[in-house]
């Protein structure tokens, strides 16, 4: 399995997924919006006004709303199924 998946149009660093998640609350918000959050980052920048370099930590999500519930919920399958052959692949 490769470490990048392409699953409804969405480019997906499998190696890096912390969760992926389909909001289940019918009056929370819009049902049908998959978010898929990886695993933070540590970015390094130098202040210009100090010369000091900042640490920051930067947790990547995206999501991506489709036209109903059950479409969402057969993609968050699909790319789950892909994260757990990938993680049996490493093993």
């Amino acid at each position: 399995m490769a470490r990048i998946a392409t699953i409804a149009s969405i480019s997906i660093d499998i190696e890096r997924l912390k969760a992926i998640s389909l909001n289940s609350f019918n009056d929370i918000g819009k049902t049908n919006v998959l978010t898929i959050e990886y695993n933070a980052r540590t970015e390094y920048s130098r202040n210009p006004f100090t010369g000091e370099i900042d640490k920051t930590l930067v947790t990547d999500v995206i999501s991506k709303e489709f036209p109903d519930y059950d479409t969402a919920q057969l993609y968050q399958k699909e790319i789950q199924e892909c994260w757990e052959d990938y993680l049996n692949e490493k093993e």
